[in-house]
């Protein structure tokens, strides 16, 4: 046990001191705090010294009543206010939490059925990094090389809806991966039925359905977004009819789905060639570039010759310039 020691001035006769001594109880199985005060009394009498120990008097505290007493208005405070402020804001968080496409379970089945789908119509993955991957909606959802959307079409077929879209979909509509709800449909779980939402602020201009009988294309070219600022374009893409069988009633039911599509690249404008990842590059036509070099020359021999500019003079800089340019922008095409 631990002794706490102080030495005081008992009573005012001289030579009269008491050591108060507190020892705590270690094993507090009562919760009690206990107070001993042992008092000794030192009397010099002479040459003698005698030691006088007095009756020990014990106070018992209880412990919690002293601790409630403290706290009391503490908690009285502020107790009930707190809690109901976490079971709010945690009721909050929980009501507008949002799963990610490939989270959902419906979009992760979409998912799945569209890349097993495209193998099972052309023999090959939609892309390398889905042949080995264990987690396919995830790898789909992630590609750094592929867009993927998934077009249904509603009973009446006069509407189309976006069902599906991987991260290089949304950025090709200018999207970030967490604003999927701004082009995505959402799926009524008691009717199955896909319902637009108040959060959609993009679209893409795909076909529902597939005509002709056919159940893929490859080549496909598409202005999927007309707008004031840019026009983006899909050229060299691909689609495919998706299907879901079930067995009903004893008897294999094929449901249609919709339409996949996919692209690797996509342009904005007629110039901007655009990849997934933020990559950017202009697009060359060799045929056109060369028709405006010739173009380029005629100018140029017009001012020199017509108009009396010489080399130095700034309009023929210019314009040679830019010749230059041109022909060096067929190089590297």
């Amino acid at each position: 046990q631990r002794v706490l020691p102080v030495l005081c001035p008992s009573t005012p006769l001289a030579g009269t001191w008491c050591l108060h001594c507190f020892i705590p109880d270690s094993k507090m199985k009562s919760a009690q705090m206990l107070l001993c005060v042992s008092t000794m009394v030192l009397f010099y009498y002479k040459s003698t010294t005698a030691f006088v120990v007095a009756p020990t008097i014990r106070t018992y505290y209880n412990k919690s009543n002293i601790l409630s007493t403290l706290f009391a208005k503490k908690k009285k405070k502020g107790g009930k206010k707190n809690k109901s402020q976490k079971n709010q804001s945690g009721f909050a968080w929980a009501s507008s939490f949002t799963l990610k496409p490939n989270e959902s379970a419906s979009l992760r089945e979409l998912a799945e059925i569209a890349c097993r789908s495209y193998l099972a119509r052309t023999g090959k993955p939609l892309t390398e990094d889905l042949r080995t991957c264990t987690d396919i909606p995830k790898a789909l959802w992630n590609s750094p090389s592929i867009a993927c959307v998934v077009v249904g079409e509603s009973n009446d077929g006069k509407t189309t809806t976006i069902q599906y879209a991987n991260v290089a979909a949304l950025e090709t509509v200018g999207l970030q991966p967490d604003e999927f709800e701004q082009l995505l449909a959402i799926k009524d779980q008691k009717s199955g039925e896909w319902k637009m939402s108040e959060n959609i602020k993009r679209s893409m201009d795909l076909p529902g359905s597939m005509k002709g009988g056919k159940a893929y294309e490859s080549g496909y070219k598409k202005k999927i977004v007309r707008s004031e600022d840019v026009d983006i374009s899909i050229e060299n893409a691909q689609r495919w009819v998706l299907e879901k069988s079930a067995l009903i009633e004893g008897k294999f039911v094929t449901e249609s789905l919709g339409v996949a599509y996919a692209w690797s690249s996509w342009l904005e404008g007629g110039d901007t060639l655009c990849k997934p990842g933020g990559v950017r590059e202009v697009n060359i036509n060799v045929g056109d570039l060369r028709e405006q070099i010739k173009v380029q020359g005629g100018i140029i021999r017009e001012l020199k010759e017509v108009q009396g500019f010489g080399n130095k003079d700034p309009q023929v800089v210019d314009a040679v310039e830019e010749l230059l340019r041109m022909k060096a922008l067929l190089e590297d095409a």
